[in-house]
């Protein structure tokens, strides 16, 4: 009986030292078979929006959260409490350049919907494929109806990819 409570103790003392180390070995396998992927543009990212022609001042807080899934989808969230969380499309248009649209949901602060806005951009992935840079940040409103606002602007985004972090 004493025995067997000892190799249990010992079994889950290897467990518990075992776990965390097969934990981050596949999490670093899968970090590398992201980085040794021919699509550096899959994954999430920390996007930071800031204006150009067009646009109004922007704080600097606003930001975004992008994440690019496999076969060209994406969904986007926004720090704008009056925009709802976007989805969208992208495809590869040269070497680590890509172009990319997303349509938000737009509502007043009483929950009446507004509209629709799209904003699209070419993204140049860098050479780590840790970061992103556009400056064509181009977005477009359009009324409930989906017709032109006329409210038309140019933007510059720069993406930093979310990479995984394994507790200590």
């Amino acid at each position: 009986m004493l025995i067997s409570k000892m190799m249990r103790a010992l079994a889950v003392i290897a467990l518990i030292t075992i776990l965390p180390v097969v934990t981050v070995t596949r999490l670093a396998l899968a970090e590398q078979k992201r980085e040794s992927s021919n699509d550096p543009l899959q994954g999430s990212w920390a996007v930071t929006i800031t204006e150009g022609p067009g646009t109004p001042d922007l704080p600097n807080w606003y930001k975004a959260l992008v994440t690019f899934s496999p076969g060209g989808g994406l969904v986007a969230t926004i720090t704008d409490a009056l925009l709802k969380t976007g989805h969208g499309g992208w495809v590869q248009t040269g070497k680590r350049k890509f172009a990319v649209t997303i349509l938000l949901f737009q509502f007043d602060p009483t929950g009446s919907f507004l509209g629709t806005l799209k904003a699209r951009a070419t993204l140049r992935v860098h050479d780590k494929s840790d970061t992103f840079d556009s400056d064509d940040y181009q977005f477009e409103f359009f009324d409930p109806d989906g017709n032109p606002t006329g409210f038309v602007g140019v933007g510059i985004a720069h993406g930093v990819r979310i990479k995984v972090e394994p507790l200590p």
